[in-house]
């Protein structure tokens, strides 16, 4: 009996062990159980008008807890976007059957937040495994038991005959009843919105041009800006999506520039970024960008313009990486100077209508104190922002940074909409849907508030994303809960008297700036590449006749490896930079002296000896001046050793080296060739060898007394004969 008595024990400490572990699972379970609907209730599934949607995207609808619905329902349109109480709301979708099953008996219909659904439904014969079946649905507005002003979940469900959800899909559905901003207390006043419209572009304009003078065409390194602005371009779509909105048009004047230079005719590169511009083909997009143009002349004509820096450089990159680089802030300046110029004359703008260049946009928005002191020191003192580097602890969408700077400051929830990937199957409609009810709830929550907002678009806003905010604009405007005002309208009141002092706001170091943005900067050697075109600029225009087209063409491509659009493309910005200097050294390479083949003979005392200049340039050398020299003055002494050269554009032109022979023997001579500005050598010299053969005095004398007995000679000759023939019987 002793010898069981530790086996009980045992026995005893594993049932208690048993025990604890089936308490602990039990404790975990009804954690779990209680976690499962606040989980549920975290992603949003809104309760009221307060409440916005989940997710934003049109899916498949998984429920918390349960396994993914076997039918994927995709909505694709939906309208009217802002209904009002007399409309009929028609949604079209797409549903797929993922699963094993055939579905028999099933029907779609339509619930308003979390309620059940409405009396409209319609049935569904039934849906064969893998098969995809469009459908449309018609619900008047007046059945879907709207109330108050507010955003409400919208959801097409797909219910099975056991009332079973088999597929769903949910939007955002704004309710802004005609008259909400009189006749209803929460309606408020409409929310003023300034939109950032951007039209940039990646360059395509290289500095090379095949020709002489007006006749001279551009060269692209690529035809991508042809398709761009063709019919269904993303350029196209951009300024037809903007036509007839308020919005601020932000244009990069390069672009503009060239469209232009499209419309006249253009060459597109063989090999992008190559120096030489016969290796090049006849561009195509001619027609297109002058109907471009013409669309965007249209759009533009009475609405605010911001003209960006030319060709939009990177002012982050340039402020990290090279902030005192002469070369590089001497074009930075030119860039603001000539970008309204540029602007209104491509544009056609009146001179009654103003086109503001003191705007910078600083890649991503983001602000540090390096980016904002170097955009201030070339007059840029209004900043579009996107809120990161900023301090201030405001919601107002302008705020003050000191020295006379503002920064308008986007509004967040908008600026993460328009920045997601809207090109999958209902993406559009549900960011539409989505931006409209950020749109109303912000009017919503302070319907006092003069501010309003500012919305910024991704700098090279895709088609997808003009077209939703497009239509959302107009959705929010005809509702009534939206006014589209310029960006000098936000952050002050309706009077002058009314406006609010600017909230101040303290602007990041440079040490602060996003690191997912650093990433994508140009680096010290790409800009370090560009900087150093500018010294052989200045070496190749002391020999044109006419140094300004080259010195413009070099400096707007300058600007154009510096442009923002290269971001995240490193190799291309390297490409095009290296293009640019290429083509530089290239231009400078192409003047130069032929070199000479073989010996050449110097018989007499004088003689003129060619020398040959070549010019590979589209345009005529001047300000060169060509010395020859001997080395050995006491055989060969050089009658002209200096002599300007004025040589015709994309031609080899000779001059004539006079020289003088004193005696026999090979004698080297040297041709080099000197700017004239400074007096430097230009090129390499070139030597060749003359052999002077001079015949002397006494050889002359003894060759024509030769002459002369070999006459005589043969006079005597003949009165021998004579003689004997008379003396002949």
């Amino acid at each position: 009996m002793r010898g069981q008595v530790p086996d009980r024990g045992r026995w005893a400490a594993g049932a208690l062990r048993h025990a604890l572990r089936a308490a602990v699972t039990a404790l975990v379970v009804a954690l779990l159980a209680l976690a499962l609907p606040l989980s549920a209730g975290a992603t949003g599934r809104s309760a009221g008008p307060s409440a916005g949607p989940t997710g934003g995207t049109s899916s498949t609808g998984d429920a918390p807890g349960q396994a993914p619905y076997p039918v994927g329902v995709t909505l694709s349109t939906l309208t009217p976007a802002a209904p009002q109480q007399s409309d009929t709301l028609t949604v079209t979708g797409t549903l797929d059957n993922h699963g094993a099953r055939q579905i028999v008996g099933a029907h779609l219909g339509v619930r308003i937040d979390e309620g059940g659904e409405i009396g409209h439904v319609e049935p569904l014969a039934s849906l064969t495994p893998g098969q995809s079946l469009p459908f449309t649905l018609k619900v008047p507005v007046s059945a879907l038991g709207l109330t108050a002003t507010g955003d409400y979940r919208f959801a097409v469900d797909l219910v099975g005959s056991d009332g079973r959800v088999l597929g769903l899909a949910a939007t955002e559905l704004p309710w802004y009843p005609s008259g909400a901003g009189s006749s209803n207390p929460s309606g408020g006043k409409p929310l003023n919105v300034a939109v950032v419209w951007p039209v940039t572009d990646t360059p395509h304009l290289e500095a090379v041009s095949l020709g002489e003078g007006a006749a001279a065409q551009p060269v692209f390194r690529d035809d991508d800006l042809a398709t761009e602005l063709a019919v269904g371009g993303r350029l196209q779509q951009v300024v037809a999506a903007g036509a007839g909105l308020s919005v601020t048009w932000t244009v990069d004047p390069a672009l503009l520039d060239e469209a232009k230079a499209m419309t006249r005719g253009y060459r597109v590169a063989r090999t992008p970024d190559s120096s030489d511009p016969r290796d090049s083909v006849q561009g195509t997009g001619g027609k297109a960008a002058a109907a471009w143009l013409a669309a965007a002349r249209s759009a533009v004509a009475g609405r605010d313009v911001v003209a960006l820096p030319y060709a939009d450089p990177d002012l982050a990159s340039i402020a990290h990486h090279a902030p005192g680089d002469a070369a590089l802030l001497g074009v930075l300046g030119s860039s603001v100077q000539q970008a309204g110029t540029a602007a209104r004359d491509v544009l056609g703008v009146p001179g009654s209508m103003h086109v503001r260049t003191d705007v910078a946009w600083p890649y991503g928005g983001a602000l540090d104190t390096s980016v904002t002191a170097l955009a201030e020191r070339f007059g840029l003192k209004t900043f579009i922002a996107s809120g990161e580097g900023l301090s201030t602890g405001t919601t107002q969408p302008q705020v003050r940074l000191g020295g006379g700077a503002t920064a308008l400051v986007a509004e967040p929830a908008t600026r993460a909409v328009l920045s997601r990937d809207l090109s999958g199957d209902g993406d559009q409609l549900i960011a539409r849907q989505q931006l409209l009810g950020d749109l109303l709830k912000t009017q919503q929550r302070e319907p006092q508030h003069p501010g309003g907002i500012v919305v910024e678009p991704p700098r090279q806003m895709p088609a997808e994303t003009a077209t939703v905010l497009s239509e959302a604009l107009r959705a929010a405007q005809a509702a009534g809960f939206v006014k589209l005002v310029g960006l000098g309208q936000v952050g002050s009141g309706p009077s002058a008297d009314a406006r609010p002092a600017l909230p101040s706001a303290q602007v990041a170091g440079a040490t602060d700036y996003p690191e997912g943005l650093s990433e994508s900067e140009l680096t010290r050697s790409q800009l370090g590449t560009v900087a150093g075109v500018q010294p052989d600029l200045e070496k190749l225009t002391q020999v044109l006749s006419d140094s300004s087209p080259i010195t413009d063409a070099v400096h707007r491509a300058m600007l154009r490896a510096v442009s923002n659009g290269w971001r995240g493309d490193r190799q291309d910005a390297t490409s095009y930079g290296g293009g640019v200097e290429a083509y530089v050294d290239a231009s400078i390479a192409s003047v130069h002296l032929l070199q000479k083949r073989g010996t050449i003979t110097v018989a007499g005392n004088s003689a003129s000896v060619p020398v040959t200049v070549a010019n590979g340039l589209q345009q005529p050398l001047a300000g060169l001046e060509l010395r020859v020299t001997s080395s050995a003055p006491q055989r060969l002494i050089v009658v002209t050793p200096r002599t300007a050269v004025q040589a015709p554009a994309a031609a080899n032109h000779t001059e004539q080296v006079h020289v003088t022979a004193h005696a026999n023997g090979p004698v080297r001579v040297t041709a080099q060739l000197y700017t004239t500005v400074n007096g430097r050598p230009w090129g390499d010299p070139m030597t060749f060898q003359v052999n002077i053969s001079k015949v002397s005095a006494g050889a002359i004398t003894i060759v024509v007394g030769g002459v002369v007995l070999v006459l005589l000679a043969g006079v005597w000759k003949m009165r021998q004969a004579r003689r004997k023939h008379q003396r002949e019987p």
